[in-house]
């Protein structure tokens, strides 16, 4: 299934979308502002979920084998994960205008066993570093990489409970799922919680539209033309007229799905590296130190440009010198999305 479909090209735009909002929002420059590509950070984290829903379901699928998933998936995650957290916990050193032992103090250390421990929010900063910023957080995307762990934990358990089920019992089972994290997250939302809220098992709801659309793939196959115009109609109203998230999920899974099986030429797009994973963990503390040094106030576009490439250039030496080694060992990497 890895080149049958165009998911790693939408993979890729998702998190080149999440560069493009952060950086909108983060530089707070007037030249860049643009109210649609700032609100793709949130979108695309929400269209990864699905992706992943749909991918790593499966994947555990086709291995149903435990240990076979978590090596994969401990693979995919941690070392790249691991290098960025430590990279730049030492790396902004050179941008922190102290000495060595002011830099690395208390703060410093529970920001490093915190981010390797995924929980970013118990510390999200470090002493001398973008506290001038609009928020000071090193790397504000890395909130998602615990709720997809997370995630990967509920898969196995998901899938043994709709072993052997009927296509019925497996989709009644998916409905519940997403409608009761449909209730959770706007009960949490009314409580002013939202940051709780786009936890699990408040996102859950798009994790599993993913897995609906696997479970059924024949049918959404079949009919994925004639859902598409009801998926985006859905999207509209909801988001441009009600403000609501009962059908988005779904919704937004059917574009992803539509897209990705659709015959547009882009199947061998990751052919000579999947980058998506590396531009996510690496853009923020990028963007952060481009605003601590004022360079897009300076040098404006051509400061944005210089941005987007350093991040892609980061991640490219991340694919090839990390994450391409590391996938390619004992297990050969294709059986890892």
């Amino acid at each position: 299934m890895k080149h049958a479909n165009n998911f790693d090209f939408l993979r890729f735009l998702f998190a080149f979308l999440v560069v493009l909002g952060h950086t909108i929002i983060l530089s707070k420059q007037p030249e860049f502002q643009n109210e649609f590509l700032a609100a793709m950070p949130n979108y695309s984290v929400y269209c990864f979920f699905i992706i992943s829903g749909f991918l790593i379901f499966s994947s555990f699928e086709k291995l149903n084998n435990l240990k076979k998933y978590i090596i994969n998936r401990s693979r995919r995650i941690f070392p790249a994960y691991f290098f960025v957290v430590l990279f730049f916990s030492f790396f902004l050193l050179f941008f922190s205008n102290v000495k060595n032992y002011e830099y690395f103090t208390l703060e410093w250390t529970k920001y490093v066993g915190a981010n390797l421990l995924f929980a970013n929010f118990l510390q999200p900063c470090i002493n001398y570093v973008f506290t001038s910023n609009l928020i000071c957080a090193v790397n504000g995307s890395l909130w998602t990489i615990k709720v997809e762990l997370m995630f990967y934990a509920f898969i196995p358990a998901l899938f043994y409970c709709l072993k052997n089920r009927s296509i019925i019992i497996k989709n009644m089972a998916l409905i519940v799922i997403y409608g009761l994290s449909i209730f959770y997250f706007w009960f949490v939302v009314n409580l002013g919680k939202y940051e709780l809220a786009r936890q699990l098992p408040g996102v859950l709801c798009y994790f599993v539209s993913g897995i609906f659309l696997f479970v059924n793939l024949e049918f959404f196959k079949k009919w994925r033309n004639t859902l598409l115009p009801f998926a985006i109609a859905a999207i509209f109203l909801e988001k441009g007229i009600f403000h609501q998230n009962l059908l988005t999920p779904i919704a937004l899974g059917i574009c992803i799905f539509w897209f990705a099986f659709s015959n547009i030429p882009l199947k061998n797009f990751a052919k000579y590296g999947d980058y998506s994973y590396g531009i996510y963990l690496v853009h923020f503390p990028i963007v952060q130190l481009f605003v601590q040094e004022n360079l897009f106030e300076k040098y404006s576009f051509y400061a944005f440009f210089a941005c987007l490439s350093i991040v892609l250039l980061f991640s490219i030496f991340i694919w090839n010198f990390i994450e391409k080694p590391v996938l390619k060992r004992k297990f050969n990497h294709k059986s890892a999305v």
